[in-house]
């Protein structure tokens, strides 16, 4: 469960990602982001006066995280807590052999999800990398699947044909089925195949229920058959709330 005291406004969740830094002030404060590179060069925009403590999940790169560290030792005079994977916690014993080699978001988002439902279940993070890990009912992780995300299937393809695209951006995904007729739509309805595919093999693996998050839950939903849309719960912020259920 989360610990109450971490509704207190003095505490701040901090998601490090490969493309986006987010952050809340309490657990009911709005979610802000900016981009992760951007705190090399304009510093993290976090406007905040009184903080006592920082709680941080990040997947980024050493020159990152330090730099952040020093901003917020800096700012507040105190060092921020980097979350790492660790057994048994809230009930979730990851599979991974060597710790280190889990990203810290999947595990966070893993600790969320099996904390709140208390049962088997399936969490998929729909952003830069496309993920799935599937928990059973005693919180055992059994494993999951990485793939590229959307945008960086996109962007490989707009790389690729850019010489045949006539457009800067790809279009949004085709309807089911649909067939493209130009290079565009050719290449958003490959793209709605190879997620559907993904989201049909974390759909017909069991039947838990199915949390998604991400900045791409929309497409991902929409990849899904109406049949199964009833078991896909799409939330916010796993991670954060990871978080406050990590680092009590």
């Amino acid at each position: 469960m989360i610990d109450k005291d971490a509704l207190l406004s003095d505490v701040i969740d901090v998601d490090i990602g490969n493309t986006y830094i987010k952050w809340r002030q309490g657990l009911a404060g709005p979610v802000d982001r900016q981009l992760t590179a951007s705190l090399l060069t304009i510093g993290w925009q976090c406007h905040a006066q009184q903080v006592t403590r920082v709680r941080v999940a990040s997947v980024a790169d050493d020159k990152v995280n330090e730099t952040f560290n020093r901003q917020v030792m800096k700012r507040w005079a105190i060092t921020p807590e980097f979350a790492v994977v660790t057994h048994h916690v809230a009930g979730v014993k990851p599979c991974y052999t060597d710790l280190r080699r889990l990203g810290v978001d999947r595990w966070l988002a893993m600790v969320a999800a099996f904390s709140s439902l208390n049962g088997a279940c399936v969490v998929v993070s729909a952003g830069s990398a496309l993920t799935a890990d599937w928990l059973d009912e005693r919180g055992q992780h059994l494993g999951g699947l990485i793939a590229p995300g959307r945008q960086r299937l996109v962007a490989s393809l707009h790389r690729d044909l850019a010489r045949v695209l006539h457009s800067a951006d790809l279009p949004a995904l085709e309807q089911r089925n649909g067939l493209g007729q130009n290079t565009e739509s050719c290449s958003a309805a490959g793209v709605r195949v190879l997620l559907s595919g993904f989201m049909a093999e974390v759909i017909n693996r069991n039947t838990a229920p199915i949390w998604l998050a991400g900045g791409d839950t929309d497409a991902m939903l929409s990849v899904c058959h109406d049949k199964d849309k009833h078991r896909v719960k799409t939330v916010n912020n796993m991670v954060l709330d990871g978080l406050a259920i990590a680092l009590p």
